[in-house]
């Protein structure tokens, strides 16, 4: 079992809606003002897991929310077209099957 975390954004203008997928427990939801402080909250939020993370970014804020967070070796940002109604759990499963 892979012990890399898959999380989905639903970045709005006004809200980051968030699911993680793989930690504990085994399915989380949260929720985040879109606003710098707001984007700073959620790296603390996914460093409290201390484990490898691929996002899926899906919305308005979503290059903003993307370029904040940032790539690393730990952490693999997505940006996915938002499609029709993309809900932060299509996007954490989007990011689980992304190889």
């Amino acid at each position: 079992m892979s012990r890399e975390l898959a999380v989905g954004v639903a970045a709005g203008a006004e809200r980051l809606e968030l699911v993680v997928l793989g930690g504990s427990p085994r399915l989380c939801r949260a929720s985040f003002p879109s606003t710098p402080i707001g984007w700073a909250a959620v790296r603390g939020f996914l460093a409290g897991y201390r484990r490898p993370v691929r996002l899926a970014v899906a919305g308005a804020a979503a290059l903003g929310f993307a370029l904040a967070v940032g790539n690393t070796p730990e952490r693999r940002v997505l940006i996915m077209s938002p499609g029709p109604a993309k809900s932060a759990l299509q996007l954490a499963v989007q990011a689980k099957n992304h190889r």
